[in-house]
């Protein structure tokens, strides 16, 4: 049964997302050619007169994705470049000193991030260091290490600008209650990982004494993760390289968000709008929380649910245009991560269910 649960809670969260974000066009799409969709618009009370199919429609023949597509494959391949290099520093010194390529940590991340647009349960996080490892001399678990201590990075760099992002909107207090709580929060987390980085063992020291007002088996859960994160996080053992690998990091956000910035410029704006950077980055925050979510392979429905969210949040309800945006936004991405993950696996003569296999089994190892 939970094994069931576990395989359906994906698809469940997908399912809701998607009726979230697309429940109104589906009822009026509904209504126009059955009685029953019309009653259940009025259960939802929704309006299902053909308007909001009407508004789609006319949202995406206003679309341009040409020229706004151009600077946007810039920040795009700029982004998993600086990706790439910010990987390259949080891996130990490979045996021999001998520096691992940024076309290999490219390859083996494109492949992994078609794996995750393909496949459940985020594989591409395992096949990723499993790559990696086939093809240099890092074991699996090093690489996967690394790629644990860069998520915990980009979720410090997300939960801070998101905190910023609501601060600077009028919002309740409870909300802004909320935004002060994630502000602290990923400031603790990033103090942890300079810690962690410069200091592992007076780390170490810290957690053990923490958890001990834990539960006995809690707080051996909790010893047994940090410890591991403080040995990933100790290949950083100077100062400088943790401000390379900071700045990188700001860098790649950067890029991650004039990737939404772009493709803003695809649709034209209402009188009295205009396109912001600000506007970009809660964006990509957003869309990076929602995808955060256990949903099914590709981000179906968690990906327009963060860029609805977005938009609401700087009070533009135009539902037509904000759809319009989260379906090119998404099938542009997800056809560049599958066309240049498909073209990887030619190149290095592999195949992919055979990765899967390998990726499933994984997880144990790591």
């Amino acid at each position: 049964m939970k094994k069931a649960f576990r395989i359906l809670l994906p698809f469940i969260i997908t399912a809701v997302a998607l009726w979230w974000a697309f429940g109104e066009f589906l009822v009026d799409c509904a209504a126009k050619n059955a009685t029953l969709g019309g009653i259940v618009a009025g259960v939802f009370g929704l309006v299902a007169d053909g308007q909001s199919c009407d508004a789609l429609v006319a949202s995406f023949s206003e679309a341009k994705v040409f020229p706004a597509v151009f600077p946007f494959l810039f920040c795009f391949a700029a982004h998993f470049f600086f990706r790439s290099l910010r990987w390259r520093y949080l891996l130990p010194a490979e045996p021999g000193e001998r520096k691992v390529s940024l076309q290999q940590l490219f390859d083996s991340m494109m492949l992994g991030n078609l794996a995750t647009f393909i496949f459940p349960f985020r594989l591409g996080e395992f096949i990723r260091p499993l790559i990696l490892s086939r093809w240099t001399n890092y074991t699996f678990s090093s690489a996967f290490v690394s790629v644990v201590i860069e998520r915990f990075f980009d979720l410090a760099t997300v939960l801070l600008s998101f905190a910023f992002i609501i601060a600077s909107r009028q919002v309740s207090p409870q909300v802004m209650a909320g935004a002060t709580a994630l502000a602290v929060m990923s400031a603790g987390l990033l103090v942890f990982l300079v810690l962690a980085c410069l200091a592992p063992d007076f780390t170490k020291r810290c957690v053990v004494a923490c958890s001990r007002l834990l539960p006995a088996k809690l707080a051996g859960m909790v010893d047994h993760f940090t410890g591991d994160l403080i040995r990933g996080a100790s290949v950083v053992k100077t100062p400088s390289r943790l401000l390379v690998i900071l700045l990188l990091t700001v860098i790649v956000w950067t890029f991650a968000w004039l990737q939404f910035y772009a493709m803003l410029y695809v649709f034209p704006w209402d009188q009295g709008w205009e396109q912001s950077l600000e506007l970009s980055v809660a964006l990509g925050v957003l869309v990076a929380l929602a995808i955060a979510a256990p949903s099914a392979p590709g981000f179906f429905g968690t990906f327009q649910v963060g860029c609805k969210a977005a938009f609401q949040l700087f009070g533009y309800g135009a539902w037509a245009f904000v759809s319009a945006y989260s379906i090119v936004m998404h099938l542009v991405t997800y056809v560049l991560f599958v066309s240049i993950g498909f073209l990887l696996l030619r190149k290095h003569d592999l195949k992919l269910f055979d990765l899967k296999k390998a990726a499933s089994e994984a997880p144990q190892a790591a």
